[in-house]
């Protein structure tokens, strides 16, 4: 069994980013100390997404007091990590991906997006009510933080992170892909 070339693997890593929708938000948190250096600690918490237009380019929805906007806000570069699994207990996710192993973590695909942030504002309301009920329905506790629940306990807003670099480890080597995934070829790929 030959182990699938980039073009397969970007399909499998479009399928995970459809399938899944909990990732790791990778960024740096700066301490300043007494003596003025500063440390920048990598820093890595679980948030939710979903890539409701089927794009590849995920949907965050931001805590705006949250710490990992917060390092955003104050400069740090950020990724995103997803892997087999990453999704709430509730959801019906097809745990088999092609070169994985699917009682396996470490055989079992998984990627780092590189990117950027932007800020997402509505042309009209129905664009806003569809992304809404996408997100609710993969993740139905998140409608306590919709940027339009007034009672909502803290401020919040939508934002796309527009994939421009993708690192996929497919599972184990010699019967996955592991490399980088080229932006075009991952944005141009199919889900399976």
């Amino acid at each position: 069994m030959m182990a699938p070339d980039e073009q397969e693997a970007a399909s499998v890593a479009r399928t995970l980013v459809l399938r899944e929708s909990l990732t790791n938000v990778n960024t740096f948190k700066s301490t300043r100390h007494l003596d003025g250096s500063v440390t920048k600690v990598p820093v890595s918490t679980m948030e939710y997404y979903a890539d409701c237009d089927n794009d590849g380019n995920p949907y965050w929805l931001v805590v705006d007091v949250g710490s990992t906007y917060q390092n955003i806000l104050q400069g740090s570069d950020l990724s995103m990590t997803i892997r087999v699994g990453d999704h709430p207990a509730n959801d019906d996710v097809d745990p088999n991906y092609p070169g994985g192993i699917a009682a396996s973590p470490a055989g079992s695909p998984r990627l780092n997006l590189f990117g950027r942030l932007t800020n997402v504002t509505f042309d009209n309301f129905l664009d806003q009510v569809k992304l809404e009920a996408c997100f609710v329905k993969r993740h139905p506790d998140s409608k306590f933080w919709l940027p339009s629940n007034k009672l909502s306990p803290h401020a919040t807003h939508w934002a796309k992170f527009v994939v421009d670099d993708v690192y996929f480890v497919g599972g184990f080597g010699g019967r996955a892909y592991i490399g980088e995934i080229h932006n075009d070829t991952y944005h141009n790929a199919s889900p399976l």
